[in-house]
């Protein structure tokens, strides 16, 4: 008798594992932020180091759009990025967007070059305007496409399905 409840709880406990486990997760959604056009100035070598082959790359100006922002990239900032050992390049950057509002926003942006030529970024926000706290508290992400002296950022807030 005893052995035959083991059993059955064994057996009920097997099942509920082997249902909750049967289904994938819902993926995260992904909601528009803006899209940045981005000014670049020359590109600074520093050359080959521990970690790769470093370059600055001034962000000078430009715009920004999105539903709930729009303004323009402020005049201080760069790119200081990083071909690995692997021929993958790093972006590193930190600059300001400054909106129509008057609002300064700092963001921090990483992530790999992919094969394609674009880069996938990471996005991280801080400000302290009431009015943009909640980019303190997001997960956003980027996809950037570049040019001869611009780039052109595309960004996603990810948000629980």
């Amino acid at each position: 008798m005893f052995g035959s409840r083991i059993l059955l709880a064994l057996s009920l406990l097997t099942g509920v594992l082997a249902q909750t486990n049967s289904t994938e997760p819902k993926p995260p959604r992904l909601t528009y932020l803006y899209t940045a056009n981005a000014t670049l100035g020359p590109t600074i070598q520093y050359g080959d180091g521990p970690k790769g082959n470093r370059v600055a790359i001034p962000i000078i100006g430009g715009t920004f759009e999105g539903p709930k922002m729009k303004g323009t990239i402020i005049n201080l900032g760069a790119d200081w990025g990083v071909t690995d050992n692997f021929g993958v390049f790093n972006p590193d950057t930190r600059y300001g967007f400054q909106t129509d509002d008057g609002a300064n926003i700092y963001l921090q942006t990483s992530g790999p070059a992919k094969q394609d030529g674009l880069l996938h970024l990471r996005l991280l926000f801080e400000t302290g305007n009431a009015n943009y706290t909640w980019l303190n508290e997001i997960v956003a992400v980027g996809v950037l496409k570049g040019g001869a002296g611009y780039v052109v950022i595309d960004a996603w807030e990810m948000e629980s399905p």
